[in-house]
């Protein structure tokens, strides 16, 4: 390597405050612009972060191949792009060095935002259950519920999250988002159609816009590109996000759908619709993988209905174990939808003090609870919001078996708080009102 070769990178590191590694010295910052030549890897690593201080959307350019990128691969390894009052296209050339992967993001401004502002972005792949959850930026991932109440349906979203955040900017500029992904991060054992997939952000409580809400994820999906292009959430799209394909619209209206496991090591799926129509019955089927499905139970559908209705199937086949269990409806002409995948873990969860309480809301705020009771005795139901303030009591005489009530106080958009109390059990659990 030549002497100003030598003091080219040398010169780099010290601006970028030693925080990146080059895995080849072919990048080099010009007039506060950083250019990638040919292949070059800029490898972000212990909280490290890359400043990029030119307000130009050619602020981060490549040249030759056109083939470098910066690799992140953690939620604080993260470019600092210090955009201002810029307008246009950034690109985040983002990549992963192990598959040699690009998978750019854009931060694409139509409306300028306030004069000083820097857009802070960082991006990481993760486990099939999207685990580790974004957990060092407010607000933390607390959940993969993507339906907006009960269960887990990670693996029915990409194994990758993008974290962005700004720096001043007290007015936030008009932007839309890309997120490109890998081919790997939608593999089975996820159970995703690539041409489905649109975006969803964290609002704090959970991810936005739920499945239940009736409301259209984010973005055009781009699956040729792999890519979901045109995402716009407002408030300068500043949240962490994940993309997800939302089942396709069943014939029923699923208010929630959770699993656990009874007393005995058996797995227990439950699920509450808001409507129905033309409802023959559930298919219930159960896998180890997640690829390999065995018919397991027919559930009767209630034909036409437009009040709320629990179904709960018991798969008592199973002990100690943890399956998936995949949901799907059929009409009375035959169609049939697929719908909810959901995994139960009896290994590790068996829950011997509790009611196994499943609860939802639906658009009047009416919350609906359902509970198992072994034995015929009294139930202290309380409900409490976020700061702890008392909003319910109520004391019923449970019966043996499931126990079905309504809550109806006009409660407000929220989380609460459900405790339920007994003779020798006792419970707690969440519920977002939306």
């Amino acid at each position: 390597m030549s002497e100003s070769r030598t003091q080219k990178s040398m010169n780099f590191r010290i601006q970028l405050f030693a925080v990146i590694s080059l895995f080849t010295v072919s990048a080099a910052a010009q007039n506060n612009a950083l250019i990638l030549n040919n292949a070059v890897v800029i490898n972000l690593n212990a909280g490290g972060v890359l400043s990029i201080n030119q307000s130009n959307a050619a602020g981060i350019s490549l040249i030759g191949t056109g083939t470098g990128f910066i690799q992140s691969e953690n939620e604080t390894n993260r470019v600092a792009w210090l955009i201002n009052s810029g307008t246009g296209s950034f690109v985040i050339p983002f990549g992963v060095a192990a598959t040699g992967s690009k998978i750019d993001m854009s931060y694409n401004i139509t409306t300028a935002g306030s004069s000083s502002g820097t857009l802070i972005a960082s991006t990481y792949a993760t486990a099939n259950n999207n685990t580790v959850y974004p957990a060092v930026y407010s607000p933390v991932v607390a959940n993969m519920n993507l339906l907006g109440s009960g269960g887990d349906q990670s693996l029915s979203a990409v194994d990758r999250f993008w974290i962005l955040r700004k720096e001043n900017w007290t007015s936030n500029p008009a932007s839309s988002l890309t997120f490109s992904y890998r081919d790997v991060e939608f593999a089975p054992s996820n159970t995703i159609s690539e041409s489905g997939l649109l975006a969803q952000y964290w609002n704090g409580t959970q991810w936005t816009p739920s499945w239940n809400s009736g409301t259209a994820l984010f973005g055009v999906n781009n699956a040729a590109a792999n890519q979901v292009n045109s995402i716009d959430a407002g408030s300068g799209n500043f949240y962490t996000w994940m993309l997800a394909e939302k089942p396709a619209s069943l014939p029923v209206e699923i208010a929630s759908i959770d699993a656990d496991c009874n007393y005995k090591g058996n797995p227990v799926i439950r699920w509450a619709t808001l409507s129905e129509t033309n409802n023959h019955y559930f298919t219930i089927e159960r896998s180890s993988d997640a690829l390999s499905w065995d018919n397991v139970a027919e559930i009767p559908g209630a034909g036409n209905s437009n009040t709320p209705l629990f179904y709960n199937y018991t798969d008592s086949g199973t002990i100690n174990q943890s399956f998936y269990y995949k949901l799907s409806q059929t009409d009375f002409d035959g169609t049939e939808s697929e719908g909810w995948v959901i995994e139960a873990k009896c290994s590790n969860n068996i829950n011997t003090t509790g009611y196994n309480i499943f609860a939802y809301s639906d658009d009047a705020h009416v919350i609906h609870m359902q509970f198992f009771n072994p034995d015929e005795s009294p139930a202290l139901i309380r409900i409490f919001d976020m700061r702890g303030r008392l909003v319910f009591l109520q004391q019923i005489a449970a019966v043996a078996g499931q126990n079905e009530i309504t809550v109806s106080n006009l409660f407000q958009d929220a989380v609460y708080m459900i405790s339920i109390n007994g003779n020798r059990l006792s419970e707690s659990k969440k519920v977002f009102l939306q």
